[in-house]
């Protein structure tokens, strides 16, 4: 293993779990998309959230380049979905995947945990990203089912749960 600052920096964040989306923009060549796993919420009032997607990347330029995007919030059963879109040469936005595509709209996802729907209100260069801040118009939730994660370089389902605030923070469970 090397040892420079930038492997160590990748190895230690390959260490920490996180969910798995996928931005989707609508473009005049179709739809465009890539999974990330960097998805935050910045604020409530107003909803914004950001991810940061890659400047080498083909979705980026379009993704950062849209007025309107979608970000799908991934359940465990969508793994295969979040490898095609990881992958350069898989179909996306198929039906089977459960994608429907609106005419001049970003691209739906049936079944995702949540999507959040809006308007790219800032684009900030970040070393070999680009930092996305998304102010939020739309909030589609969808049942309630376990996560899809990412953790050293695989995807992951949620175990049994190992505590719950009420057996950590017994004064709080009221």
């Amino acid at each position: 293993m090397s040892d420079t600052l930038t492997d160590q920096f990748k190895a230690g964040f390959r260490r920490y779990p996180t969910g798995v989306a996928i931005v989707a923009t609508s473009t005049e060549t179709g739809p465009v998309g890539a999974t990330v796993s960097s998805v935050a919420s910045v604020s409530a009032n107003p909803p914004m959230l950001s991810f940061s997607v890659s400047r080498s990347g083909r979705s980026g330029p379009a993704l950062t380049g849209s007025d309107r995007l979608a970000v799908h919030v991934l359940t465990e059963s969508q793994a295969q979905v979040a490898a095609a879109f990881a992958d350069r040469t898989a179909p996306r936005f198929t039906v089977a995947q459960g994608w429907t595509l609106p005419h001049g709209e970003p691209p739906v996802l049936d079944d995702a945990a949540a999507s959040f729907y809006g308007r790219v209100a800032r684009v900030i260069p970040a070393g070999e990203a680009w930092l996305v801040l998304l102010e939020v118009d739309g909030v589609s939730l969808g049942e309630t089912a376990d996560p899809l994660l990412h953790h050293d370089r695989h995807y992951w389902s949620l175990g049994p749960s190992v505590s719950t605030l009420d057996r950590i923070l017994p004064e709080k469970a009221s």
